[in-house]
């Protein structure tokens, strides 16, 4: 039988868009519109114009290419192919002058004012994040607007091309700013959450560790303290002190780790544990172990280990390891009715593996409405803990076959 406790997902926070996100979407903007506004350019040219279409051929042509310039824009490409866009616009415009391709009609008139009002600008909703910007737009408009008069003054609509060119133009300039402006602000918003959710993680981390200590504390210090109120009586004095020196060096590792896994601290206040020498609570300190093998020995329990706990993990984590191997040697202890477990050690470059094995007389997963066995919810109780520590924990159990508690947790 086996009975997963799987960890629990860690709450996500979006990325920020950053400085490449804003550009992004700037891009993805600019080639839309420049894309539909060209498209639709080059059709309301052809289609009516379909009798002359060779006189408008290199118009044609200019049009496609800025079609293609719009297509393959990028934010890695942004400013060369928005230059190189640009140019083929006003290549563009400057067919219109060629023989036989004179604006002297209302298609043609219509295609040269989309062109110069609506799919040049569209280029500079690309590079709207530039502080130049302002003066990028004054510098480009003007080639686009003599072209533009001068292609269309036969018709005498020059004016309402040029008027219909600054509209285009500031209307699109505003739509670049706009889009850069929330975008930043968007920016400034996920990062003040994601400092928001570190905050409240490191927070919860804090709690989970008071909790961790407390509980700590009420297992081990306030037990051997009633024994020590009732006179200690049944119970061997060598063994009433060696749980008080265990208790003691737990005590000093709570007090200057706050875990049982972390690195020793050096600060003036740690120094050794009352009823401990300084080479014992030095040792109990840098290897967290020490704690359970000693708390192993007071409770009578035969533990024997294999491998080694090696190589660097956050401390929190190797204390929530830690943690939960004692807390399942307390239940093989209390549930499993024998007083032998063996305990494995391993690991690799991803996770810490403890394995926790007893003979005794296991037990079978309830089945609701059935009641859940002690044993169970201990073990329930063990996964959960180590869940809050992003590990993991599965049991393989039979009746009479004994129980195995497989325990990992990231490093």
């Amino acid at each position: 039988m086996v009975i997963p406790v799987p960890a629990p997902e860690a709450p996500s926070v979006p990325e920020a868009p950053g400085s490449g996100e804003h550009l992004r979407l700037g891009i993805v903007c600019a080639r839309r519109f420049g894309i539909i506004a060209t498209v639709c350019a080059a059709v309301n040219l052809a289609a009516p114009e379909h009798e002359r279409i060779g006189a408008f051929l290199p118009s044609l042509v200019g049009m496609l290419l800025m079609t293609v310039g719009f297509f393959v824009l990028t934010p890695r490409n942004g400013r060369l192919v928005v230059a190189l866009t640009y140019c083929a616009a006003l290549g563009t415009l400057g067919t219109f002058l060629l023989p036989g391709a004179q604006v002297d009609d209302n298609p043609t008139l219509a295609t040269v004012t989309a062109l110069a009002s609506m799919a040049v600008p569209s280029l500079f909703v690309a590079v709207a994040e530039l502080r130049a910007l302002g003066l990028i737009v004054a510098v480009t408009v003007l080639p686009v607007s003599v072209l533009a008069w001068v292609v269309t003054a036969p018709t005498g609509r020059a004016a309402f091309v040029v008027l219909a060119i600054v509209g285009g133009w500031t209307a699109m300039l505003g739509a670049g700013l706009w889009l850069a402006r929330s975008a930043r602000q968007a920016e400034i918003g996920q990062a003040r959450l994601k400092e928001s959710y570190a905050a409240e993680r490191r927070s919860t981390e804090t709690e989970a560790e008071l909790r961790y200590g407390a509980r700590m504390m009420h297992d081990t210090v306030l037990a051997t303290l009633t024994l020590i109120a009732h006179s200690g009586q049944g119970v061997p004095p060598e063994t009433l002190r060696a749980q008080a020196a265990n208790d003691s060096a737990l005590l000093a590792q709570l007090r200057t780790e706050g875990t049982l896994g972390g690195q020793r601290d050096e600060t003036p206040d740690a120094r050794p544990a009352v009823g401990l020498t300084a080479a014992a609570t030095a040792t109990a300190l840098v290897d967290p172990w020490v704690t359970v093998r000693a708390w192993c020995r007071v409770h009578g329990l035969e533990a024997t280990w294999h491998g080694e706990d090696t190589g660097p993990a956050a401390p929190e984590r190797r204390a929530a390891l830690v943690a939960a191997v004692a807390d399942s040697l307390e239940t093989v202890r209390r549930h499993s009715g024998v007083r032998a477990a063996d305990v494995t050690l391993s690991g690799d470059d991803t996770v810490l593996r403890a394995v926790v094995t007893d003979g005794g007389q296991g037990f079978a997963a309830a089945v609701p409405p059935a009641p859940v066995s002690p044993a169970e919810a201990a073990i329930a109780t063990i996964g959960s803990r180590l869940a809050a520590a992003g590990g993991s924990l599965r049991v393989f159990a039979s009746p009479g076959r004994g129980t195995t508690v497989l325990l990992e947790v990231p490093r």
